[in-house]
């Protein structure tokens, strides 16, 4: 019997902003270290614990011990699934309906650098980013309708 590959998921805290918890940051690895993780993006804890429900793959005690080791700034954690391959589990992780990963490009109001992230995040979310100069700005997220040529 083929069993499927295992991929380690790794999250990271981000720090925070506007006293709000920071983003998720999310890296998939599936060479068992001997490569670096693939980042995918980040997530909002909202978006994070819809992935993590969805299949109910993590036991409660795992979830817990999750969000006690990502409950502080720079808090780290991992989680391993299996997967059929890369494709599967990348797809996962950030095309999850409703939440997807997608650029989002803001300009900073006080160094006019227009500043770019991968975030996932449920539509009409707020989020919080913080440019390079310190300057934060809220965003709202809006639903994604691809664009008609």
């Amino acid at each position: 019997m083929k069993t499927n590959p295992t991929f380690a998921i790794q999250l990271t805290r981000l720090p925070g902003v506007d006293a709000l918890p920071g983003l998720v940051s999310l890296a998939i690895d599936g060479s068992n270290g001997e490569k670096p993780a693939r980042k995918v993006g980040a997530l909002t804890d909202v978006a994070l614990r819809g992935r993590l429900s969805h299949w109910n793959l993590h036991g409660a005690n795992e979830v817990a011990a999750l969000r006690k080791a990502l409950s502080l700034d720079e808090g780290q954690a991992t989680l391993h699934e299996g997967w059929a391959g890369l494709a599967s589990c990348l797809h996962f992780w950030s095309d999850f309906t409703g939440s997807q990963i997608r650029p989002v490009e803001w300009q900073c109001d006080q160094c006019a650098v227009v500043q770019k992230e991968n975030v996932g995040a449920g539509v009409g979310e707020t989020i919080s980013l913080r440019c390079k100069c310190g300057t934060t700005k809220r965003i709202t997220t809006q639903a994604y309708l691809p664009r008609l040529k």
